[in-house]
């Protein structure tokens, strides 16, 4: 079936590029869920007529309350399984971003990835994104690091594999993939943070246009405010520039050497990029193969 035999409308087109998109991650949606992350502006009335329009209807298919693309009615039942898998995950993803909050120049601390859009499987890892004060974003990394390895003394794995210091907000890929992992997030700790992580990447509204993000819930822990000011005044003087710059040149070139050219791990003094599964890449390859099997072009 192709596009130019149905002869989708731009919205439809949009609405069934956005299927696609989830249908990647096995993830049915919700018509709200699709209306707030079409890249496209429209109401939600127009959406949800586009979604049981005669010309979706051999291509989509709805298990209330999801739809998905034909043939993968089963997913309603995969969402469901992982939410509950999610939910009980969220509580350690809690309980340890907040002792990674607690750390002296950490800024902020999000769960991203499968965890954070409620889709993870039971033994999944725990990805953060992690923001830090600027010019000791490796020694917090290194302290970062001793909360990973007391989870994983309890059967919990940690992955940080995002950190980015205050002076570099501003993500250099703009695409709906950046978009969507931007608001998908979920802060657990450094609201002034998010806050201007989201004013430093202000162009997601081209891609987002129906979305807001969720509103930041929670002040930061007392812990979080003690340490800082008893590590902090401590590492913030020429020691601790020493101590960031012996961190830096021993962990960047290691890592450096592990993405093995992969354009997707970044490792220099603001940014540790730690994707060294060019998660993003492999994503936009499996959405064009779904696209071009639906006779969309992207």
């Amino acid at each position: 079936m192709t596009v130019a035999r149905l002869r989708l409308d731009a919205l439809q087109q949009a609405v069934l590029e956005c299927l696609a998109y989830s249908d990647v991650f096995d993830y049915p949606l919700t018509a709200d869920e699709v209306w707030r992350r079409l890249p496209y502006e429209a109401c939600r009335q127009e959406v949800e007529a586009a979604l049981t329009s005669a010309a979706l209807d051999e291509l989509v298919v709805a298990t209330p309350p999801y739809f998905v693309l034909r043939g993968r009615e089963h997913l309603a039942a995969v969402r469901a399984r992982r939410a509950e898998a999610s939910r009980r995950l969220f509580v350690a993803a809690r309980r340890y971003g907040r002792m990674i909050a607690s750390l002296p120049f950490v800024r902020m601390v999000a769960v991203t990835g499968a965890l954070a859009a409620g889709n993870s499987e039971e033994d999944d890892d725990i990805d953060y994104l992690i923001v830090t004060a600027p010019g000791r974003l490796w020694l917090a990394r290194t302290l970062t690091m001793a909360v990973v390895r007391l989870a994983a003394l309890r059967g919990v794995t940690l992955c940080p594999n995002y950190l980015i210091a205050e002076d570099a907000l501003a993500c250099p890929d703009r695409d709906i993939y950046t978009a969507r992992e931007l608001l998908q997030m979920r802060p657990l700790c450094g609201a002034e943070a998010y806050r201007r992580m989201l004013e430093a990447n202000a162009w997601w509204r081209d891609y987002l246009p129906n979305l807001d993000p969720d509103p930041f819930q929670g002040p930061p822990p007392l812990a979080s405010r003690l340490l800082r000011s008893l590590g902090e005044p401590i590492l913030r003087g020429r020691a601790g520039d020493a101590l960031e710059a012996w961190c830096f040149r021993r962990k960047a070139r290691e890592l450096r050497n592990r993405g093995d050219g992969n354009g997707e791990a970044v490792f220099e003094a603001n940014v540790c990029k730690g994707h060294f599964d060019a998660h993003r890449a492999r994503t936009q390859a499996a959405l064009a193969a779904r696209l071009a099997r639906l006779g969309v072009e992207p």
